[in-house]
């Protein structure tokens, strides 16, 4: 009847809902508190994944493995682990398409700014990094794709994570002298707490609160994406991305056909 006809369109209209909300995550690490943002209008099955992650436990007492100057690396775990991240925790997503800021960012991450490590198209999965110095390599990889940042004086914490192990052995510099991530698997944290105690480890993240984007404060927005270029701006509001224009275009053309669904009687 009507309802076969309504569903997908009610569906078009809760991702439209959904897709304009930002999501407050906050962790807790060894050297203090961090409010992070999740924004699906960057990068919306990013941002899904992390916060099914974040709901299930995974960040919960990680270690931050690779503090390389450039980014902080964490989100690899162990094999025996227990909970319910275990189901998901290498579940690989597709990459988000680069939002409107990235690209006139010249592709670069900004700095507060958090996205996925992977090895390749598509592989996305659970390994996430801050960046702490943006450079013009950093975000130009398909899977380097800006989900979420950090909110200010976040990054004071950040930034005061143990850097003295430096990167990951594979990379074979004089600093290369992190945590062997395949070690990690196969011994977990007494691993890390045994060869590295100064290694610092994110204790606990939950999420606390959803907010519409529009209310961000303006010293967050400082770190956040730059905004859309000028003919993109006719469109869309700047503080939403092109993302907002689909999904809210979508969402009216949708919301347009119930009503006349249910005016004719149909």
């Amino acid at each position: 009847g009507r309802m076969e006809y309504l569903l997908p369109a009610l569906i078009v209209v809760a991702s439209a809902v959904s897709a304009e909300e930002t999501v407050r995550v906050h962790c807790t690490t060894t050297k203090g508190g961090i409010d992070i943002d999740v924004h699906p209008e960057w990068a919306p099955l990013g941002a899904a994944q992390y916060l099914e992650l974040v709901k299930r436990g995974h960040y919960d007492n990680i270690g931050l493995c690779r503090v390389n100057g450039d980014i902080v690396q964490f989100g690899e775990d162990w094999a025996d682990r227990k909970g319910p991240s275990v189901e998901i925790r290498h579940r690989q997503i597709q990459d988000d398409p680069k939002p409107p800021g990235q690209v006139a960012n010249k592709m670069m991450l900004k700095r507060g700014q958090m996205s996925y490590a992977g090895g390749g198209a598509n592989t996305r999965s659970a390994s996430i990094f801050f960046t702490v110095k943006p450079n013009p390599y950093l975000g130009r990889e398909p899977w380097e794709v800006p989900f979420a940042e950090v909110v200010p004086p976040g990054m004071d914490v950040v930034d005061s994570f143990y850097a003295g192990y430096g990167d990951f052995p594979i990379f074979k510099c004089a600093n290369c002298n992190a945590p062997d991530v395949s070690r990690y698997w196969l011994e977990g944290n007494s691993y890390l707490k045994r060869e590295f105690p100064n290694l610092d480890y994110m204790v606990e993240c939950r999420i606390v609160e959803k907010t519409k984007a529009a209310d961000i404060t303006s010293s967050h927005t400082e770190q956040g994406m730059p905004k859309a270029p000028r003919e993109m701006e006719k469109e869309v509001d700047s503080n939403q991305g092109i993302g907002h224009a689909c999904f809210g275009f979508a969402g009216f053309l949708a919301a347009s056909w119930i009503m006349s669904l249910l005016s004719s009687g149909r």
